[in-house]
C-alpha cells in the first residue's frame, strides 16, 4: 500500500508543479504584452515633437519687441533684445508730423494718434523681408500686434499709402495693395482729400511737401 500511495502523491505533486509553471508563463506573457504597447506611446510623442519644433522654426525670423514711443505713425521706437531702436514700417508711408521741413501733413496727427492707440506699451513681433536696415540706421520690418499686421491696418484706415518698393518681391505686397484699394474706394483718410472740397488732392500735397511719387523725399 505504501508504494502505491507514494506514487499517487508523486503524480499529484508533478501535476501541481506543471500547473504552476504554466501559470508563470501565462503571467509573463501578460507582462510582455504590456511592454509592447510602450513603443507605440513613445512614437506618438515623437510625432508631436517635430511639428512643435517646426512651428517654432517658422516664427524664428520674428523678433519680440516692446513699443516704447511713437515717433510717427510709420516709425516706432521699440526695445528689442535690450536695444532701443527705431522701426521703419515696410512698404508704407504715412502723413508726416515730424517732417524735416517742419511741416505737418494732413491726417498726420490722426495717423499718429491711431498708432498710439493701437501700439502704446504693447508687445509686438517684428518680421523682416529683405534688407533689415535702412540708411538712417532704422530697422525695416512688418509689425504684428495682437495677431494683426499693423502695416495693413494703417492702409485700411487711409492713414498710409504704399511706398518704398525697393526690393521686390515682398511677402505681403498683394495683401497691402488690397488694403490700400479698399481705403481708396471708401475715400478713407488721405484718399478723401480732393480739390473740389476746398483742399488739395493727396498727390498734390505730397508734391507740395517735396515728397516723391514713390513716397521718398526728393
Amino acid at each position: 500500500m505504501e508504494p502505491l500511495c507514494f506514487k499517487i502523491t508523486l503524480v499529484i505533486c508533478m501535476e501541481e508543479c506543471e500547473a504552476e509553471e504554466k501559470g508563470k508563463c501565462h503571467h509573463n506573457d501578460d507582462h510582455d504584452n504590456d511592454v509592447t504597447e510602450l513603443p507605440g506611446e513613445l512614437e506618438s510623442s515623437e510625432i508631436d515633437t517635430p511639428s512643435s519644433s517646426k512651428m517654432l522654426k517658422n516664427d524664428s525670423h520674428k523678433d519680440i519687441a516692446k513699443v516704447m514711443r511713437i515717433v510717427d505713425a510709420d516709425t516706432i521706437e521699440v526695445n528689442v533684445n535690450e536695444d532701443m531702436v527705431d522701426v521703419r514700417l515696410l512698404l508704407v508711408d504715412c502723413p508726416e508730423t515730424v517732417h524735416p521741413k517742419g511741416l505737418t501733413e494732413k491726417f498726420g496727427v490722426e495717423a499718429s494718434a491711431f498708432a498710439k492707440k493701437i501700439l502704446t506699451g504693447k508687445q509686438v513681433q517684428l518680421e523682416y523681408d529683405g534688407p533689415k536696415w535702412d540708411h538712417y540706421g532704422r530697422i525695416l520690418a512688418y509689425m504684428w500686434v495682437d495677431g494683426k499686421l499693423f502695416n495693413q491696418m494703417l492702409l485700411e484706415e487711409g492713414f498710409a499709402h504704399i511706398a518704398y518698393v525697393y526690393n521686390p518681391p515682398y511677402k505681403y505686397y498683394d495683401l497691402l495693395a488690397r488694403a490700400q484699394d479698399k481705403a481708396k474706394i471708401r475715400k478713407k483718410g488721405i484718399w478723401g482729400i480732393v480739390g473740389s472740397e476746398g483742399g488739395v488732392d493727396y498727390q498734390g500735397q505730397m508734391d507740395l511737401f517735396g515728397i516723391g511719387r514713390d513716397g521718398g523725399l526728393e
